[in-house]
């Protein structure tokens, strides 16, 4: 099993629309999982039946809200026991592994770690999502690139400017102002793009002639999971508000070297709009799917099996962000498998 990843931790399996009638698999943290809705709510169990180790994602959900295996008819309920063998039975020795399984704000989170240690509560907060007052559009990307790559491409968004620059380059580049701050082991990140106009992705929505300052603030969350608020205001006046939005980036490691990443931006202005709505669609499946993922897969190929800190980069002053992350990430992998408690990494 790979040493890359925490385990005692809550990850992102899918947004809660993927889980409805059909079970659904995927590998997370190296550990194949199938979720599905029973009759008392969420159940997430090790994706392999344990007689002819077929995938149960394959299988179906019964009225009763039991897991049917697809190959044999062995059915399997929320404790992982299998409770019905259509020719005799149900072998003593028919169980899968469980998993804890939580929904927050149209997320559902499951923990691959010891379930003694699991504390819902601390799932990071998204709330902003289901929030009301709010246009919410989703979205998921598989990504051949391992979840840290992907974090770092987070963290330093600096890269918009050049990977994204028919969405969101900004004439105000050159007069970027930065900052990074850490709160326990929740790292931020700031950038203002101050007094330039609009980018092309905002002036469907702003006069492209207006001065304004555009600022993005990013929070990254142990394991692998980022907030990020993009605000517009008067230039020089960052009290006087026009318009924002928050989205949710959140990257569930699959194996060494890929990744889950689940998006959604939600927005304060132009809600019930339809086509306000497509026009941040049109934007993710291009702006992840067309421009990060190939970026991300490419470096990830160059890379290969190693660790790009290994590799000595040459570290930018915008790249603290990502650095800190990883520092703090390494430090509670390493603290897991020792058995030890530490105080905030700073």
């Amino acid at each position: 099993m790979s040493q890359n990843f925490l385990r005692n931790t809550w990850y992102v399996f899918a947004w809660g629309e993927e889980v409805a009638e059909k079970p659904l698999g995927r590998r997370i943290a190296g550990e194949d999982i199938v979720c599905f809705r029973g009759q008392d709510g969420l159940v997430a169990l090790a994706d392999m039946c344990p007689h002819r180790f077929v995938p149960l994602s394959l299988g179906s959900v019964t009225a009763e809200g039991v897991l049917e295996c697809a190959y044999h008819g062995l059915r399997f309920g929320s404790e992982g026991r299998c409770v019905f063998n259509p020719l005799g039975d149900p072998p003593e020795r028919a169980v899968v592994k469980t998993y804890l399984v939580a929904e927050r704000n149209g997320v559902i989170w499951v923990w691959t770690g010891d379930p003694a240690l699991a504390d819902a509560d601390k799932i990071a907060d998204f709330s902003f999502l289901t929030a009301p007052g709010r246009a919410t559009v989703t979205g998921y990307a598989y990504v051949r690139a391992d979840y840290q790559l992907a974090i770092d491409n987070l963290s330093d968004l600096t890269h918009i400017q050049f990977v994204h620059r028919d969405f969101q380059a900004s004439e105000a580049y050159s007069r970027l102002e930065h900052d990074t701050w850490q709160e326990g082991d929740d790292v931020y990140r700031s950038l203002t793009f101050p007094n330039g106009r609009p980018a092309p992705f905002l002036q469907g929505f702003l006069s492209p002639d207006r001065l304004i300052d555009f600022t993005m603030e990013t929070r990254w969350t142990l394991p692998s999971s980022i907030k990020l608020t993009a605000r517009v205001t008067e230039p020089g006046a960052p009290e006087k508000y026009v318009i924002g939005n928050d989205s949710a980036h959140l990257v569930t490691p699959e194996d060494d070297g890929s990744c889950h990443y689940f998006y959604a931006h939600s927005r304060d202005y132009g809600v019930g709009d339809p086509a306000a709505d497509e026009k941040v669609r049109e934007w993710q499946r291009i702006g992840f799917g067309e421009q990060d993922k190939p970026v991300l897969e490419a470096q990830q190929r160059r890379i290969g099996n190693r660790d790009i800190m290994q590799l000595r980069p040459v570290i930018l002053p915008t790249d603290v962000g990502g650095v800190r992350a990883r520092r703090i990430l390494a430090q509670r992998i390493s603290q897991e498998r020792k058995g030890t408690v530490l105080e905030a990494v700073s």
